[in-house]
């Protein structure tokens, strides 16, 4: 039994460590964590996934639930898979921009890394967001500025943080990392570009086919 009791409070102890005290120091020590980050190898994949599916959930449970002071959302349009998509395809396709851009530019940072980064920096939108749900149903109408402002603290935050990953993972200058920055924002520009030109050819030539189809069937059977 003294046994199970230790393991338990191990595997506990293991889960406040990876997903509250390492984000927290992510955001108080930003140099020294994505040091630690990076070298000691304690940004961990499988806790920025948890970070990504937790934010992807807070997303959809707030459209619902969040209170009538902030909720204008119309429930008849909810479609769990589109604001899953919201949620997930900016980290991806960011990811994708930076690594691009900071290969041309001798970034030090990996793809993975890159990644995890930007799936941990999802930590302040869970826990603000969390606390704003709460709250979005307690406060009254003169109150809501409340919420404007931790809204506001919790975009910052990831913000901040990903920005001072950006320093540490790619060993960059602040200057050189406001560069990449502003050449990210442009690679996605580009990517979405093509994304959605492809996508919009995909539908033009299933349209094309389909209606071949259409008019083979309806000669010929």
């Amino acid at each position: 039994m003294s046994n199970f009791w230790t393991k338990t409070k191990s595997v506990l102890k293991k889960i406040v460590e990876d997903y509250l005290k390492f984000p927290l120091h992510l955001m108080t020590s930003p140099i020294r964590g994505y040091t630690e980050f990076k070298e000691d190898k304690k940004g961990k994949l499988s806790v920025g996934i948890v970070f990504l599916v937790l934010a992807s959930l807070l997303t959809i449970i707030r459209y619902n639930y969040d209170g009538i002071i902030i909720n204008v959302n119309n429930p008849e349009k909810f479609n769990s898979v589109k604001l899953l998509i919201y949620t997930v395809t900016p980290v991806i396709i960011l990811s994708i921009a930076n690594w691009s851009i900071t290969t041309l530019m001798n970034g030090k940072g990996k793809m993975k890394e890159i990644f995890t980064m930007g799936c941990y920096c999802y930590f302040p939108y869970i826990v603000i967001g969390v606390l704003n749900l709460i709250l979005s149903n307690i406060l009254t109408v003169d109150e809501v500025q409340f919420i404007t402002l931790l809204n506001i603290l919790a975009y910052v935050l990831m913000g901040y943080m990903i920005f001072m990953g950006m320093i540490v993972i790619h060993e960059y200058g602040v200057f050189q990392t406001l560069l990449t920055v502003i050449l990210t924002l442009l690679a996605t520009c580009v990517i979405l570009f093509i994304a959605l030109l492809i996508f919009d050819l995909t539908q033009q030539i299933y349209g094309f086919f389909y209606s071949l189809y259409k008019e083979i069937v309806s000669r010929f059977f």
